[in-house]
Order: C-alpha cells, then structure tokens, then sequence
C-alpha cells in the first residue's frame, strides 16, 4: 500500500463570500433519511467495485473526503444530499475517487452547487452571553433600554477566539444581520475590561442593527457619517478609544 492511500483526500466548493452584514437566504434542503444513505452506500460501493465505510454529513464545504484505513477499507465521508443524486453523479464521485479525474471533479461539483446555493451560511457559533466576568445580556439590556428605547430584539454571546498568538488585527465585535445576533470577542471577558467599554461595543453593534436596514445594500456595514455621528455621541465613545489605543498590544497578543 502506497503512502498517499493513507492520506485523506476531499473535494470542497468554497462558501459565499461574506461581504458586510448582507445575508443569504436559506431555503430548507430535502431530508435524507437512512434508508436513501443506505442506498448511497450501495451505489456507490458497486460502482468502486468493492465494500466501503460510508458516513453521511452536513458538511456545508466538505463535500466528499476518503481515506482509505490500514486494514485496507475504504472510508467515505459524503454531503448527504448526494443520496438524492442519480447514477451518473454517484458514478463521477466514485471516478473521482478512484482516478482523481478533473472532468469527474467538474461533474460533482456542477451537481453540488446546486443544493450548497441553497444552504445559506452556516448559523455561527457562540457562547452564551454570562461569561466568567461580563454578562453581556446584562449591558445589551442596559445599552438597548438606554440608547434604543427596548427596540433591539436580537441575540447576543461571545464568540470563539483562539488563545496564543499574536494577531495584527482583531474584531471585538460583530453583527449578523442574518442570525440577529451580536457577538463578542472574548479576549474582553476580563477583569480588567472596563464594563463601561464593552457597554460601547454592544452599543457599536445594536447600532449596525438599527441603522444597516435603513442604508443601500452596498453600504451595509459600513461606517457612514450618520452612523459616526451617533456613535461620537455615546458618553463612552472617546473613553473606548483611548483605552483600546491604551491595550492594543495585550489586546492582539490574546
């Protein structure tokens, strides 16, 4: 057996380039229950002309990734709408993974798109807003009631950030207009994180969500005059600034 037999092999198709706040609408996909997977995996084993591992995801990028293991079998992993494809794609995937064909390759991805078109992106990930020092269902509450009168009804949590290396730019907060959701950066669940700082940067976000709906698509998420001037309006606009300037190097070194 070859090296390269053991090295994962997959076939991806990249995601919808994310451009400001715009979102994608998500139409549902067909359920592909077991018994459709079942028959996939016997499709596909007979057109390899041999016995398989098959496991069905919901890979949203990853279409299709194989390996084969040290005993000799198979292992396929598959988007599971393939199990609603015909023949002659079930046919190009197994091509593919036995010749590493480009026109097989082209064949399965032209199928592909044309259910990942409808996937939308992936719901993003988060934590749930009390952290270890900051609650930011708290501040959102204080900053929504304050600066919005209560009419901010969407979601808010920390986000995901790899600990351990030193970054030259960092994103404190986002807004998804998609998911109505407000996320954090972690590296500001600290005790030494003024609570009125992170106030402004909920406030920073809430204000994406009030003004972008309002704006031509293409300036969606930008920084527009009207959106500076409310923003310079915060009593802790400048206090943020400063102390962000004052912590930018621990800030990035997260």
């Amino acid at each position: 057996m070859s090296p390269l037999e053991l090295v994962p092999v997959q076939l991806s198709l990249p995601l919808p380039e994310v451009m400001g706040t715009t979102s994608v609408d998500a139409v549902p996909l067909p359920w592909v229950g077991s018994r459709s997977l079942s028959r996939l995996h016997r499709r596909l084993a007979e057109q390899l002309g041999e016995p398989i591992d098959l496991v069905g995801t919901n890979n949203r990028r990853t279409l299709l990734s194989w390996r084969r293991a040290e005993e000799g079998l198979l292992s396929v992993r598959m988007q599971r709408q393939f199990a609603l494809a015909d023949d002659s794609v079930v046919s190009a995937a197994a091509r593919f993974i036995q010749t590493r064909d480009p026109s097989a390759r082209a064949y399965v991805h032209e199928y592909a798109q044309s259910f990942q078109d409808r996937m939308g992106r992936p719901r993003p990930r988060f934590r749930r807003p009390r952290g270890d020092y900051h609650d930011l269902g708290r501040i959102l509450r204080t900053q929504n009631g304050q600066f919005f009168a209560g009419g901010f009804s969407g979601g808010i949590g920390w986000s995901f950030g790899p600990r351990g290396r030193v970054r030259r730019s960092l994103r404190l907060g986002s807004w998804n207009s998609e998911y109505q959701l407000i996320r954090v950066h972690p590296v500001l669940d600290a005790p030494d994180v003024p609570a009125q700082v992170l106030g402004f940067i909920v406030f920073h976000e809430m204000l994406h969500a009030a003004l972008d709906p309002l704006m031509a698509p293409e300036d969606r998420g930008r920084h527009t005059e009207e959106f500076r001037e409310r923003e310079r309006a915060h009593p802790e606009h400048a206090r943020t600034e400063d102390w962000i300037h004052e912590n930018l190097d621990a800030l990035l070194s997260y």
